[in-house]
C-alpha cells in the first residue's frame, strides 16, 4: 500500500494551533530551556567538562533574559512618564478652565500638587535603576510640577497683598 507523501499544505493543517501570545511563546520556551537545563546536567553529570560548557550557555541565556526583562521595564517606564505628562497637562488644562475665584479651585489645586507628589516619590523609586528615566522624570514630569507649584504660590501671595474689599 502506497502512502500519500505530506505536501506544504498537508503538513500546514496539521499544523495549525491556536494562536498564542508573544509573551506565551518565550514562556513555553522558558519553560523548555529550564527542562533541557536539568536533563543536560543528569546525562552529563560524568562529564564535568561538557557541564561546565553547558553552565556557560546557561549563563548567557540567563544574562540575556535579565538584559530583556531589564529593556521592558524601561519601555514601561517611558510609557507611564508619556501617560503622568499627558495626565497632568489634562489636569493643568481642566484648571485653567476654572474661575480662580471658585471656592473649589484652591482644594482642586492642592489635591492635584499632592497627587503629583506623590507620584513623584513612586516614579523615583520606580525610576532608581534606570538613570535616563529618572532625568526624564525629572526634567520633562516634576520640572513641569514646579513650575505650575511656583506660579500657584506666587499667584496667592499676590492674592493675599490685595486689601481685602
Amino acid at each position: 500500500m502506497k502512502t500519500k507523501q505530506p505536501t506544504i499544505d498537508d503538513s500546514a493543517e496539521s499544523a495549525v494551533a491556536p494562536e498564542r501570545s508573544t509573551d506565551e511563546l518565550y514562556a513555553e520556551a522558558d519553560r523548555l530551556i529550564r527542562q533541557m537545563d536539568q536533563i543536560v546536567h543528569d546525562e552529563l553529570s560524568h562529564k564535568p567538562e561538557a557541564v561546565a560548557e553547558w553552565e556557560e550557555i546557561m549563563r548567557d541565556y540567563e544574562a540575556g533574559l535579565a538584559e530583556d526583562q531589564r529593556e521592558a521595564e524601561e519601555e514601561k517606564l517611558g510609557r507611564e512618564i508619556n501617560e503622568w505628562l499627558e495626565r497632568i497637562n489634562a489636569e493643568i488644562d481642566q484648571l485653567m478652565a476654572l474661575d480662580p475665584a471658585d471656592l473649589e479651585f484652591d482644594d482642586r489645586i492642592a489635591r492635584m500638587f499632592a497627587s503629583w507628589n506623590e507620584a513623584d516619590a513612586v516614579m523615583r523609586l520606580r525610576c532608581r535603576h534606570y538613570p535616563d528615566k529618572l532625568a526624564r522624570w525629572e526634567k520633562d514630569v516634576m520640572g513641569s510640577v514646579k513650575r505650575w507649584e511656583a506660579a500657584f504660590a506666587d499667584a496667592m501671595e499676590k492674592d493675599k497683598s490685595k486689601p481685602a474689599n
